[in-house]
């Protein structure tokens, strides 16, 4: 007997599980984030990491702006603006946009930089909103040693406006030998003491967030004086080896010589700036653009200036022992001289020496009764600042020297005070001063005299006391 088929049984929907519709969730907002970018095409547009300074910013301070991905650089060229209308040059470091601006910003500026919505990337998507960027111009600082007359030394720092609120930077319980500010003003490059070991070490100190590194590893060396690149890529600095593993056999402490610490590169490299042992050098000063670093070698008696485009080397013959002032161009490098006069006195006088021509001026000379010790360049190299003595006061008063026309005027007068170290704020409207009271106010010699930390405004004359017991100041943009 044949049987009847068996009826087909219904189909079963489909079980859907919570983890299945989450997936199927997710899948479709995927698809619908792409379909929408497709539909938006250009619209989606470029994004920016970070557009800087913002607030208050230093007078070296540089206008960056962060883009997400490759621009068409000169699409954002046409479309950056600053206001007011500031010179400067545009660079790129990937894909990020740098202004520098060519001369110090003047402090209480209130800056604006705009770039201009349209600027393309290299794929073609558009900047969709002006990008702005808006900061005020600080005042200067003043950083320098302190106590003058105790251990430990630090740095500290103090607005010249408001001396009375000078902070402490550093606090190391071995001492601070020396330091330096680097050019955008946001770190400080100090040679530490080691008084366990008798060394010295380079350290760096970030202003903003507080972040210290180790730059040099002197064992057995004191490694001081460390001296920026105007770029902030690299620093020279002075080292000397001790060769303690040598003495035994006769070896000493060894000359001075300039090393190099770049700072750009890692694994860190340090070398030092001649391969040949033979040269030597202290007291090393960069030209503005970086390109010639000068220093005194004592083995030579002479200012060596060495050229790092061309490898080239020039000595300029000096007994002073000074390693000058190299013109911010790198072309003029002034310097005291040694002269013996018949009565068997010495007197130091002013030479300049034109490096691309090999050809010396002379900015003072015998039988002059006068002694010029120190002279530094304002920023845009066209007069001179210059410790001189007339012989008949006991102490070093400031001049203001035009090195091509000769002109000169007294910016300090007080016979009381020798004015020895002292350098240029960026701007180059005002010196900061190393005074120390020689004489007390009734002229006898002052036998409880302290250095003193000034600021002189060049223009009005104005003298500002910043502070007492303090030395080695160095401005801070």
């Amino acid at each position: 007997m044949t049987g009847l088929p068996t009826p087909a049984l219904p189909a079963r929907a489909p079980r859907f599980t919570r983890f299945d519709r989450v997936v199927w969730a997710a899948m479709a907002a995927i698809i619908g984030a792409i379909a929408l970018t497709i539909a938006l095409g250009d619209r989606v547009g470029v994004s920016i990491h970070r557009a800087a300074p913002q607030g208050e910013a230093r007078s070296t301070s540089t206008v960056l702006i962060e883009f997400s991905e490759p621009m068409d650089r000169a699409s954002v060229a046409e479309r950056f603006s600053i206001t007011p209308e500031i010179a400067g040059t545009l660079a790129w470091s990937g894909r990020t946009l740098l202004f520098r601006p060519a001369q110090a910003l003047p402090p209480g500026a209130a800056i604006t930089a705009t770039l201009a919505s349209g600027a393309r990337s290299e794929s073609g998507r558009e900047l969709l909103h002006d990008v702005v960027v808006r900061f005020t111009v600080r005042r200067p600082q003043v950083a320098f040693l302190a106590p003058a007359n105790a251990t430990p030394m630090n740095i500290w720092m103090a607005d010249p406006a408001q001396p009375d609120g000078a902070r402490q930077i550093t606090s190391s319980p071995s001492g601070i030998y020396d330091f330096s500010i680097s050019p955008d003003g946001g770190r400080i490059a100090f040679s530490e003491n080691n008084t366990d070991l008798g060394t010295q070490d380079i350290k760096i100190l970030d202003l903003d967030s507080g972040a210290l590194i180790q730059a040099t590893n002197c064992l057995d060396a004191a490694c001081t004086n460390p001296v920026w690149r105007p770029d902030g890529s690299t620093i020279a600095y002075e080292r000397v080896e001790f060769n303690s593993d040598l003495a035994q056999q006769g070896v000493g402490v060894s000359p001075t010589r300039i090393w190099l610490r770049d700072l750009t590169s890692l694994p860190v490299q340090t070398r030092p700036l001649f391969s040949d042992p033979q040269l030597l050098g202290h007291t090393p000063q960069w030209s503005a653009d970086g390109q010639r670093i000068a220093m005194y070698d004592v083995s030579m008696g002479a200012i060596l200036v060495y050229d790092l485009q061309d490898d080239s080397l020039t000595a300029v013959p000096s007994r002073a022992g000074s390693s000058g002032a190299l013109s911010p161009d790198g072309r003029l490098l002034v310097f005291p001289e040694i002269v013996l006069q018949e009565d068997a006195s010495a007197h130091s006088y002013l030479r300049m020496a034109d490096l691309d021509s090999n050809s010396i001026t002379f900015l003072s000379d015998a039988p002059q009764e006068i002694d010029d010790a120190r002279a530094v360049w304002r920023p845009d190299g066209q007069v001179l600042a210059v410790a001189r003595r007339d012989l008949t006061t006991r102490g070093y008063q400031i001049a203001l020297l035009d090195p091509f026309s000769g002109s000169m005027r007294w910016l300090t007068d007080d016979p009381r005070y020798t004015n020895m170290f002292f350098s240029w704020d960026a701007a180059g409207e005002q010196l900061v001063l190393h005074r120390f009271p020689e004489l007390d106010e009734s002229g006898a010699l002052n036998m409880n005299g302290q250095p003193e930390i000034w600021t002189l405004d060049v223009a009005s004359g104005a003298l500002t006391l910043v502070a007492r017991n303090a030395f080695l100041p160095r401005w801070v943009p």
